[in-house]
């Protein structure tokens, strides 16, 4: 009797044991698991994000994918190994998917950095070679998939890739990687406040040109109304259309007509002095 009383309590302390290790266990999955899809989350919320990316980029995708192979380096425990396994299948199936849209893609980053440039090179910067750099450039994204697609009989997403595989079209999409994604700055993350600023630089310039304009017109306007007079009334209109005129070849100009008015004025003050017949000075014919 004292045997079998042994073996009943050494069967209920296995049992007891056991029921301990498999609460332990589901413990130990709950929390890995729970670790495990809060890093996800995070994950794929990056992943995601570049879905709605303006400027697509290789690089950009490949460091995310290795972001989120570090983020996921703390999913420790019986969920790793499938958290992992979904991270890799997710980076395979986004690098299919965005390689399929990439060269359509660019070309529509670079028509935005072409137009871009443009309003840049015109506006802000004025430089006339590089505004017809930029031009060229815009009509060769635009018009080679074009002319590529007529000449293979092809649609244009497939003339377009085949364009940016040739040697010209690597290299281009090597400078394109090189500006839009790098160590030092994300293009896509810049690129809203970048527009913004360039929209309110051209707005500036141009509400100063209409200035200008405006006070142009207002000076020739006065200048044609200018009538010819003496007296300390004249000479502060005068003073003041030098003084509110502002280049150079403009204030010599009103110079040389107030000179010329007033010795119009005094050969005409001299000529309606009465004078004996010998004295009487011809006074030039009017052109």
């Amino acid at each position: 009797g004292r045997v079998v009383g042994v073996s009943a309590g050494g069967r209920l302390a296995a049992a007891d044991v056991a029921a301990v290790r498999k609460a332990a266990g589901d413990a130990n999955f709950r929390a890995s698991h729970a670790q495990c899809r809060l890093l996800w989350s995070r994950c794929a919320a990056s992943l995601a994000a570049l879905r709605a990316v303006l400027l697509p980029s290789r690089r950009r995708f490949h460091a995310r994918v290795e972001r989120c192979n570090d983020t996921l380096s703390g999913c420790v425990g019986p969920a790793a190994a499938e958290y992992h396994e979904r991270l890799a299948l997710e980076a395979g199936k986004g690098e299919e998917e965005f390689n399929a849209r990439f060269h359509g893609q660019l070309s529509h980053a670079l028509f935005l950095l072409c137009v871009g440039g443009i309003l840049t090179f015109r506006y802000v910067a004025v430089s006339a070679l590089a505004e017809v750099g930029c031009w060229l450039l815009l009509a060769s994204v635009e018009l080679l998939p074009r002319l590529a697609a007529l000449a293979q009989f092809s649609p244009v997403a497939a003339a377009t890739a085949s364009v940016w595989e040739t040697a010209a079209g690597k290299a281009a999409v090597e400078w394109y990687e090189a500006v839009v994604f790098n160590p030092v700055a994300d293009l896509d993350n810049l690129l809203l406040p970048l527009a913004a600023g360039l929209l309110a630089v051209c707005t500036a310039r141009y509400c100063r040109r209409c200035a200008r304009a405006t006070r142009r017109w207002r000076g020739r306007s006065a200048g044609s109304y200018r009538h010819v007079g003496g007296g300390d009334d004249d000479e502060e209109e005068e003073e003041d259309d030098l003084s509110g005129s502002r280049t150079p070849g403009r204030r010599s100009a009103l110079r040389d007509e107030i000179a010329e008015l007033r010795g119009q004025l005094s050969r005409l003050e001299r000529a309606s002095r009465p004078t004996s017949p010998g004295e009487v000075e011809l006074l030039p014919r009017a052109a």
